[in-house]
């Protein structure tokens, strides 16, 4: 269905670990649609969704990161108060577990963008498009 290919780099936590992953995807005309960023004492994983996936891998992994591919689900919400309560009720009450999520803007005037990483992706797509929510595909999030 429609699945977005996110890669996920472990970058240790210091100063300037994150300005090297984004430099070399910049340096490589790798544009950046959404970054999250989570971290521990010890080290960081950096979420990122980008237009050229594979491209972005191979940079990344010949300069040294460690960096692994998952499939997500970015979801096309309305910018208003209680939009997204609506959306996690409807998981929720159908027993959707959600592993970790992050949004960013969308240049359409009244929308956000929320990606949602599942711990059942199949389930979770049912729900959504039964529910009539909005997915994106991997086009779509290189257009916005």
């Amino acid at each position: 269905m429609k699945r977005i290919r996110q890669i996920s780099v472990f970058v240790e936590n210091r100063p300037g670990r994150l300005l090297e992953v984004v430099d070399f995807l910049g340096k490589n005309n790798i544009n950046i649609k959404a970054l999250s960023l989570a971290d521990s004492s010890d080290f960081g994983i950096v979420r990122l969704v980008v237009k050229g996936t594979d491209e972005a891998i191979k940079v990344l992994k010949e300069n040294g990161f460690t960096v692994s591919e998952t499939n997500i689900i970015a979801c096309m919400i309305d910018d208003e108060p209680g939009a997204l309560a609506s959306i996690l009720r409807t998981l929720a009450d159908n027993q959707i577990n959600i592993e970790y999520m992050y949004g960013f803007a969308s240049p359409i005037e009244g929308k956000a963008v929320m990606v949602f990483k599942f711990s059942d992706l199949e389930s979770a797509e049912k729900i959504l498009e039964q529910n009539n929510i909005k997915t994106l595909t991997q086009e779509e999030i290189r257009e916005i």
